[in-house]
């Protein structure tokens, strides 16, 4: 259910030759100049959009699958949609790589901290990304407060 959800908030695109294997438009994220927590409320550090896609071709080529007969046909499908599959797989990888990225920049810009830091930061904290951003706003505000003492 949460699957059909998700697709359903994706913008459909005409075929495309030279990316046949996406079905959707990915989503619009928040220019990197516009505030950590405006960005982190938008979604823009989620799980890439191809995690959702490669479910759902999962799914439609089950679909596929149960209705097709012809056992040739049945191969020739799990062909097409495990090839595309596969190139979904490898745009998810390059675009976790981004999107992670994106997000450790705006975080050190923000708090002013290095990577290690805020991986020990992140690693240590049990929670959401959001929650985690609120964390450390409290502490660098505690910070500020105790300075000008």
């Amino acid at each position: 259910m949460e699957l059909e959800k998700r697709i359903e908030q994706y913008t459909p695109v005409k075929y495309n030759p030279y990316y046949w294997w996406r079905r959707f438009k990915q989503r619009e994220t928040k220019h990197p100049y516009t505030i950590l927590q405006t960005r982190i409320e938008h979604g823009d550090f989620e799980v890439s959009d191809y995690h959702w896609w490669m479910m759902w071709e999962d799914k439609l080529e089950q679909d596929a699958i149960s209705k097709e007969r012809n056992t040739d046909k049945q191969h020739e499908l799990r062909g097409l949609y495990g090839e595309r599959k596969r190139r979904l797989a490898t745009d998810f990888e390059k675009d976790e790589v981004k999107i992670k990225s994106e997000m450790y920049k705006a975080f050190r810009i923000e708090f002013r901290l290095n990577e290690t830091e805020l991986e020990d930061k992140m690693i240590e904290f049990d929670g959401t990304l959001s929650e985690f951003y609120y964390e450390l706003k409290s502490k660098q505000q505690n910070k500020i407060a105790s300075l000008t003492r």
